[in-house]
């Protein structure tokens, strides 16, 4: 989920976040360290990204939503907010400062899980990526509608306490709705592919962006992926066949440690291999980030790769000159 997001539903839980009952002034004096906190708590375990400044996007991956997206390591993480808070802000209950920003860290793995990457929840004992799939990674009407809300509370002061309510059960209701909605989606995959009789190792129900009712089915296979985008009040879901490619340089590639490491990654990895200048390309794709055509036609933008596509280019002779590189990277020694 994006960080904008992660604010809002930080700002939402904020409001319900107090000290014990005592003095009013003492109560009213910690509401606004207690915001703050849980705003920088709620985006701290996306400091993860630190790891591009090493300039490699695998290393860049492998450590997103890892250690610090760990419930098992979040009440370690909640000291380092709450220590900050604790020695240049006001309030100087470090239990409820620690308490505050151990929520916002798990309110963020919470809201991330709802999101098709995956999330590692027990690193670092164990690198399973753990997804609910439900939600886009930027949904503009869940962002849209906490972001209205906030703001009616803000400025209808002779019903805040309405407002909050009123954010806390959108946010709670819209989590509920999509869960169900993928529920339905990914039965409409399943029915799709038993009607076919494949036989599949991985399916699943993807969202797609600007709708909740827009998804991705795909069916992985060991020959490939069957993919289809549909809407969940289609009457007929398509299931569009696309094989691995096959040939030597797919082979050699998929020997690759970069490649290995990839086709674990993957939701559902596609191996594609084509001509290219007197060469040969091979391109491992991850389905899940493919954009939907609906979506480039509308924008008017030309196909392309999706992102995290690994890259192996080989020449005339059939020699790896660029291996185990991303599509958005300029071509090195891999």
């Amino acid at each position: 989920m994006d960080n904008i997001t992660h604010a809002m539903t930080g700002a939402i839980t904020a409001k319900f976040i107090r000290p014990k009952a005592g003095d009013a002034e003492a109560t009213k004096s910690a509401t606004r360290p207690i915001f703050w906190l849980l705003v920088a708590s709620v985006n701290f375990p996306d400091l993860d990204v630190i790891m591009a400044v090493f300039g490699d996007p695998i290393l860049n991956i492998k450590t997103h939503r890892w250690i610090t997206h760990s419930i098992l390591a979040a009440p370690l993480w909640a000291t380092i907010p709450a220590a900050v808070f604790y020695r240049f802000g006001s309030l100087k209950n470090f239990r409820l400062l620690w308490l505050t920003a151990l929520c916002g860290i798990l309110l963020h793995i919470a809201c991330d899980l709802v999101t098709p990457y995956g999330t590692m929840l027990l690193a670092p004992f164990s690198n399973h990526r753990f997804t609910l799939s439900s939600m886009f990674i930027v949904d503009l009407y869940f962002s849209g509608g906490l972001i209205a809300l906030l703001l009616l509370g803000r400025y209808d002061k002779s019903r805040t306490k309405l407002w909050r309510k009123a954010g806390l059960i959108f946010a709670l209701a819209f989590v509920a709705v999509t869960l169900g909605i993928h529920e339905y989606a990914a039965y409409r995959v399943r029915r799709a592919a038993a009607d076919k009789n494949i036989t599949f190792q991985k399916i699943s129900a993807l969202p797609q962006p600007l709708s909740i009712f827009r998804w991705i089915g795909l069916v992985q296979t060991d020959k490939g992926v069957h993919q289809a985008f549909f809407s969940v009040f289609d009457d007929n879901l398509v299931l569009e066949n696309l094989p691995h490619a096959e040939n030597k340089f797919v082979e050699a590639a998929k020997q690759h440690e970069r490649a290995r490491w990839y086709m674990q990654f993957a939701h559902h990895p596609l191996i594609l291999s084509e001509s290219e200048n007197g060469g040969q390309t091979v391109e491992i794709r991850d389905l899940q980030f493919n954009a939907p055509p609906r979506l480039i036609k509308a924008l008017g933008i030309k196909r392309r790769r999706p992102p995290f596509t690994l890259l192996f280019r080989y020449d005339g002779a059939g020699v790896l000159y660029a291996g185990g590189i991303f599509q958005f990277q300029q071509i090195g020694d891999g």
